[in-house]
């Protein structure tokens, strides 16, 4: 975990006023194009900066891959892991981090991971997340896993190995969050709202431990689940538009709940999940053709990005939603804006 804190500490946080945060994709060069090609497959968007990750048998977990932010928040996805790693804790040249000063949140996206420190052994699901001491000799094991998500944070007081079950309130938040995030839809532009950003996530950590304490304040929270879980589909939908195989089905296996349970959670607002996914996905899109500092991308490509994969179809239920084509749509807005602009006496 060396590099993720060491980038971390000379983060957007200590830097200029002005450091916007962009995702940073890293490959390892030691991987032929058999791994590497699946790798890239994986990204969810294109337009993002690239670089080299160096050896994967330096990286954490030993990925093959890494998505993060530049500037490092401590966030990142780790791509195609080792079976087997184990973080030493007497290797303060290996591991960066001091056991005082920071804690480490992981979370399988599919698989199981078993995690063994101090004679503790915790179990760890999809959905589900395990905190631990990151400068503590530690063993993961991964069956199965192609990506775990980490966040390494200053530690809130809290030590020693802990699990976060599935339905965590905390958990839950911090997952949307840290995805809206890592997708860039936050305006994190400026080291003030970076810092922010790292506060929130680390109250977020402290929920999600007060809350794993607290069983009774749990089970209250699960007596309104129909609500809280069409709240958690749709940010889970507003997190994945950007993926044209988005379905029902798939987003219920990961609830593990069934897609009729979902429909009906769409019912009851008098609609259908694809009913409520394109909407979404045009109002993204609309917004995105107004915004001034996408001028320069293509309709089509913004089509994509919000999960379109057919270009005429998207045309067309724009079009009959709007009530005008996207090329119009943002001609208008252009047009707005030179209308509006001062003139030059007034600037001066």
């Amino acid at each position: 975990m060396a590099n993720a804190h060491q980038s971390r500490s000379s983060s957007c946080v200590d830097a200029a006023p002005d450091c916007p945060l962009v995702p940073l994709w890293l490959v390892a060069d030691d991987i032929d194009d058999t791994l590497r090609k699946p790798l890239e497959s994986r990204l969810p968007w294109k337009t993002v900066q690239r670089n080299s990750l160096g050896s994967f048998r330096a990286a954490p977990f030993q990925s093959k891959a890494i998505l993060r932010m530049q500037p490092h928040l401590g966030l990142m996805s780790c791509f195609d892991p080792a079976p087997l790693w184990t973080m030493p804790d007497d290797d303060t040249a290996t591991t960066g981090v001091d056991s005082l000063q920071d804690i480490l949140v992981l979370r399988p996206s599919d698989g199981v991971v078993i995690v063994q420190q101090d004679g503790q052994r915790q179990t760890c699901m999809p959905r589900e997340a395990i905190i631990l001491d990151p400068g503590r000799a530690t063993t993961f094991i991964m069956n199965d896993v192609s990506r775990v998500d980490c966040l390494l944070l200053p530690s809130n007081g809290h030590t020693g190995l802990r699990h976060i079950a599935h339905d965590n309130g905390g958990l839950i938040a911090l997952g949307h969050y840290a995805a809206a995030v890592m997708r860039g839809l936050l305006p994190m532009n400026s080291a003030a709202l970076t810092g922010l950003a790292i506060d929130y996530m680390n109250g977020l950590v402290a929920t999600m431990i007060d809350e794993a304490d607290a069983p009774a304040r749990r089970a209250a929270w699960r007596q309104d689940r129909p609500t809280i879980s069409l709240l958690s589909l749709k940010a889970d939908i507003e997190a994945s538009l950007s993926q044209p195989t988005l379905s029902l089905e798939r987003l219920a296996t990961t609830h593990g709940v069934t897609a009729r349970y979902f429909q009906k959670l769409f019912e009851a607002e008098g609609r259908t999940f694809s009913d409520y996914l394109l909407e979404r996905r045009l109002e993204r899109a609309f917004h995105m053709l107004r915004d001034g500092n996408r001028g320069d991308r293509a309709v089509s490509t913004i089509a994509f990005e919000v999960g379109f994969g057919d270009l005429s179809y998207f045309n067309r239920t724009f079009k009959k939603r709007f009530g005008a084509t996207p090329r119009e749509i943002r001609a208008r807005f252009e047009a707005m804006l030179l209308d509006t602009a001062p003139e030059p006496d007034t600037l001066a």
